[in-house]
């Protein structure tokens, strides 16, 4: 996904990107091309509303937790995945060896997160472990947009 989209967020200035699946919960700085960028996207994956599965606990970058390329089956281009990263600082490995600099904070905790508007420049992401209620923020964030430093394509009508 990264290697389809990215270019195209970058290109029209998008500075949050939500996604799910993984059950649990991380928010990268603003980053392109796996590097610091401020004029990147801030990715946040909050897949960790609750599911009957297990919560994804551990991490591929952490020791030991790397799997072996041949225990990965790829169904849909037949045999097994080689290598994940053909770029960036992970590049020819099939796994991270530590947490990438990108990533600002991941727990592994079932929550849910708000995103209110402040105004065009400004958001205001909170993060809630579930666990907590509203008592306590899990994780905060205020994503500013710089147009100034980091200007976009305006799409076409």
């Amino acid at each position: 996904m990264r290697v389809q989209m990215e270019d195209l967020l970058y290109k029209y200035g998008v500075d949050i990107v939500f996604n799910g699946h993984v059950h649990a919960y991380e928010r990268s700085n603003r980053v392109y091309n796996y590097t610091l960028d401020p004029c990147g996207p801030v990715y946040i994956t909050v897949g960790d509303g609750g599911n009957r599965e297990k919560m994804a606990i551990t991490h591929a970058d952490e020791p030991g937790n790397c799997p072996e390329p041949s225990t990965t089956p790829d169904n849909f281009m037949g045999g097994f995945c080689a290598f994940n990263f053909t770029s960036g600082p992970a590049a020819g490995k099939f796994c991270w060896d530590q947490q990438p600099d990108y990533s600002a904070f991941r727990e592994s905790s079932f929550g849910h997160g708000i995103l209110e508007v402040k105004n065009e420049t400004h958001a205001l992401w909170i993060w809630h472990r579930n666990q907590d209620y509203y008592g306590n923020t899990g994780d905060e964030i205020y994503i500013v947009r710089q147009p100034e430093k980091c200007p976009s394509v305006k799409p076409e009508r």
